[in-house]
């Protein structure tokens, strides 16, 4: 049977990187062999557990055609400020971490509420949002790490297990389950692609667009807050700029994952194999000794990559 060029395009663009990912696998697995190991494994899944799941909620953003959000990664940021705060500040554990989460779900909601009323850009809104919320941070901080032997009692969250597997693994997939489900059997998911696809014809439809994508921007954002949750049991403490390391995968690992920055194409566990492919990426160029400024060549690279496979997906389309 003849693969026509429309056919190849298709393929490649959800399936191309999916085979890189193996082949870099293999590669791995022959040449360097602590990458095979089970324990090695469980340390690539760890890393990626906050990634994955903020990735959800701009999966969400982008599928609807609303561009990107790039201050997800900032949000993360200052809700872990605000927990390792209120946790020094003597605030009950379930206070602070709820304050946390609240008010990613919050800068979530503002966010969506200037793109759905006032009508201002996305990205612009966004990228405002991003250094808005990395000043404030350095604000509530003054440029100094927050931590006390509270903020210890969450270490459970990041380092803990059931059974042997770890609890931030178990939260990925628990969060991807759900997100599949979500997106692929409910009316929810059903009326994200439509939006993406063709917002005017969802509006004729009967869709509240607005409301939508004001929903989308909230869940994002509450994903982001538990992002920063996880990322300070991680790391025990709270700095301003610790989400700043988090922008370039989250929207790397959804570019990467075939889901097309014109909105309504893209499938919701292809993202979590692009963050594990990022991940891997890291891990293996540690794991064969390569100097950090090579890796950040090949990190700009995969970018480049993911952009090139969402054009092809365009020109396909």
């Amino acid at each position: 049977m003849k693969i026509t060029r429309p056919k190849l395009y298709e393929f490649l663009s959800e399936n191309g990187f999916i085979i890189i990912f193996i082949v870099w696998c293999l590669f791995l697995a022959i040449y360097t062999p602590p990458f095979r190991t089970m324990s090695n494994l469980m340390t690539v899944l760890r890393q990626v557990s906050i990634i994955g799941i903020v990735a959800i909620g701009e999966c969400l953003i982008v599928l609807m055609g609303s561009g990107m959000d790039i201050s997800l990664a900032a949000t993360l940021g200052l809700s872990g400020v605000i927990v390792a705060t209120a946790i020094a500040g003597g605030f009950p554990i379930f206070t602070a971490v709820l304050a946390g989460i609240v008010l990613g779900g919050m800068v979530g909601l503002f966010n969506g509420v200037l793109v759905t009323r006032v009508r201002i850009n996305g990205l612009v809104v966004t990228l405002g949002m991003m250094y808005a919320l990395e000043g404030l941070g350095f604000v509530l901080t003054k440029g100094q790490t927050i931590s006390s032997d509270g903020i210890l009692t969450l270490a459970p969250l990041s380092r803990g297990y059931l059974g042997p597997v770890p609890v931030p693994v178990l939260l990925l997939f628990a969060a991807y389950g759900i997100a599949h489900y979500i997106l692929n059997y409910t009316v929810f998911g059903a009326h994200t692609y439509a939006l993406g696809n063709n917002e005017r014809a969802s509006w004729l439809s009967g869709i509240n667009i607005d409301r939508l994508r004001l929903f989308s921007y909230m869940i994002a954002g509450l994903l982001a807050g538990f992002g920063g949750l996880m990322q300070t049991a991680r790391m025990g403490s709270a700095t301003a700029g610790m989400g700043s390391e988090f922008l370039f995968p989250i929207l790397t690992a959804v570019i990467l994952a075939g889901v097309s920055l014109s909105g309504g194409k893209g499938r919701i566990l292809n993202v979590l194999i692009g963050a594990i492919f990022l991940a891997t990426i890291a891990n293996g160029l540690i794991l064969l000794n390569v100097p950090i400024y090579i890796q950040k060549i090949v990190s700009g690279c995969i970018l480049v990559a993911a952009l090139s496979l969402d054009r092809l997906r365009n020109i396909r389309g």
